[in-house]
């Protein structure tokens, strides 16, 4: 009876939980929360001209290369169902973002990140006034050293070139980063924060050459031999090199608070371009379905639905119903979890919703067949309903962890709407697991009364009476 009521209140919790993040108010007022995909919906479109330098020996390789990291960034950002296309007109090469479900076009530029490249610098000279570029001493050191006068996040101005020690072999210039995150100072003397990077393996030789060139013993100190992380002509940091960095694995350190270690390391994760992206256009794109055919969709799946609900109530009676109450609970398990997942729905998606509502049916259809076996074997209806959740577990969990695998795959090696049919193919056939072993079990335990025998068992007991 206790492992009963724990089944209960594990059942009522999902539900909450699921039902929570569908139904909770939002600033516009109660909704599903479900983010709807361009082919339902819409979304925002932005174009970006790649600007590409005259000397890039294959210019289709870097195209291909912010390809990769807009696609990266979008979809860490839970959009991966937005599309990238790519573009070529009167000689230049342009990328085209498709966002769904973002109306703000300034939004959308937002979850793409940063548009600009990301490089280390030597810094030369530091001023706290106004704009350096504006007063001629300094504009004519900046000349004379071939360097730029950008502002940092810390309000300063610095004067960097990107030529460390003005030598064309130490440039490090959007560097593939592997990680990048923030950690406790341990040290004995600092406190707070700070950020460890790892540098990918085709950048350590020249990373160890520009920290071998600006390195300065721990404790002195040389303004002009100082390394800067720049982004989008913003210097995020300047500091000085105490160590001979050889394997790649770097630290950063300032005493940063976790915020500032956090904001540092997401810029130095998040992918540097390898050219800088120039907005040429930005609006509204209009669903790629008709409402016709997202109602006509919408109207065969609800018939589809209702159909094999009243399918398995007539056929199987109570076990029927059963059934039906866990096809409706999975149906808003998937939702919520969508919902509080903040997924994208797309008519793929819609695919794989529909494959688990089969899933579902049948992991109960195997249960109750193997229950109807036992029943005609004269058994009690509660010990037939033991012995055909017991027997019917190993073919159920193997039938969905294979499914389960393939939805990993097609997410993991996938793209857009693809990886939109794995999302719910995999919370899907999670649900209806979930709902075959333990919701079927308490409803089938709570309805045994209910359960008619079959016409064989019925005479076996009644021959077993006399």
């Amino acid at each position: 009876m206790r492992a009963d009521r724990v089944k209960l209140i594990v059942v009522l919790l999902v539900l909450a939980v699921a039902l929570v993040a569908l139904l909770w108010p939002t600033k516009e007022g109660f909704s599903s929360k479900l983010k709807l995909g361009l082919d339902i919906k819409g979304g925002a479109r932005i174009e970006y001209l790649v600007e590409i330098e005259r000397e890039v020996e294959n210019p289709s390789a870097v195209v291909d290369d912010v390809w990769t990291v807009l696609r990266n960034r979008l979809d860490a950002a839970g959009y991966t169902e937005a599309t990238l296309k790519k573009a070529f007109r009167e000689n230049n090469s342009y990328i085209v973002v498709e966002i769904p479900g973002v109306t703000d076009t300034a939004q959308a530029e937002a979850l793409i990140g940063s548009t600009g490249v990301l490089y280390f610098a030597q810094v030369l000279n530091e001023y706290y006034g106004d704009d350096p570029t504006k007063i001629p001493e300094y504009v004519f050191e900046a000349n004379r050293e071939k360097a730029v006068w950008l502002k940092g996040r810390d309000g300063k101005w610095y004067l960097v070139r990107k030529e460390i020690m003005g030598r064309r072999d130490l440039v490090l210039e959007a560097p593939r980063i592997l990680y990048a995150r923030p950690e406790v100072e341990t040290r004995v003397g600092r406190y707070g924060y700070k950020v460890s990077f790892e540098l990918a393996r085709d950048h350590v030789g020249v990373f160890e050459r520009i920290t071998r060139a600006l390195y300065v013993p721990e404790g002195t100190y040389d303004p002009r031999k100082r390394l800067a992380i720049v982004l989008d002509d913003v210097v995020q940091f300047a500091g000085q090199v105490v160590a001979v960095i050889t394997d790649g694995r770097a630290e950063i350190t300032g005493n940063f608070s976790l915020q500032e270690a956090k904001d540092l390391a997401a810029i130095l994760r998040s992918g540097a371009l390898p050219a800088r992206l120039v907005k040429t256009s930005a609006g509204w794109v209009a669903p790629l379905l008709g409402k016709d055919v997202v109602d006509a969709s919408l109207k065969a799946g609800i018939i589809g639905l209702a159909l094999v609900l009243v399918y398995i109530v007539v056929y199987y009676k109570t076990m029927g119903i059963v059934a039906a109450l866990a096809l409706l609970y999975n149906t808003v398990l998937l939702f919520g979890v969508m919902a509080l997942g903040r997924f994208i729905l797309t008519l793929p998606g819609i695919a794989g919703i529909i494959i688990t509502i089969g899933t579902t049916v049948d992991g109960n259809i195997i249960i109750y067949e193997r229950i109807k076996e036992e029943l005609r074997t004269g058994k009690p209806v509660k010990t037939s309903i033991a012995l055909g959740f017991e027997r019917s577990f190993f073919t159920l969990f193997d039938a969905n962890v294979t499914t389960i695998l393939a939805g990993l795959v097609l997410y993991y090696f996938g793209t857009g709407t693809i990886k939109g049919f794995a999302i719910t193919l995999i919370i899907g056939v999670m649900g209806s697991m979930f709902v075959n072993l333990v919701l079927s079990r308490v409803l089938l335990d709570a309805l045994a009364p209910h359960i008619k025998l079959p016409k064989v068992a019925e005479t076996q007991q009644g021959g077993s009476q006399r």
